[in-house]
């Protein structure tokens, strides 16, 4: 079925990130509630702007990774 297959491409694609970049890109786009990037920033001890900079690229690898 394209949900079980559209799930398993997503997931293949995440294991392909770093353990942060996975977690950044879950917390961000992926639960409820969805984490802010602020909230992030505290946990992970960098700034708010570095979380957003290791989202866009988290997010560039896996649209990369969907569309191969």
């Amino acid at each position: 079925d394209w949900e079980e297959q559209s799930q398993a491409q997503l997931s293949s694609a995440l294991a392909g990130l770093d353990d942060r970049a996975q977690a950044i890109v879950t917390r961000r786009w992926l639960t409820e509630p969805k984490s802010t990037l602020q909230e992030l920033a505290e946990e992970f001890g960098v700034s708010a702007e570095r979380i957003r900079q290791l989202e866009k690229n988290a997010l560039k690898k896996l649209r990369g990774a969907l569309e191969a």
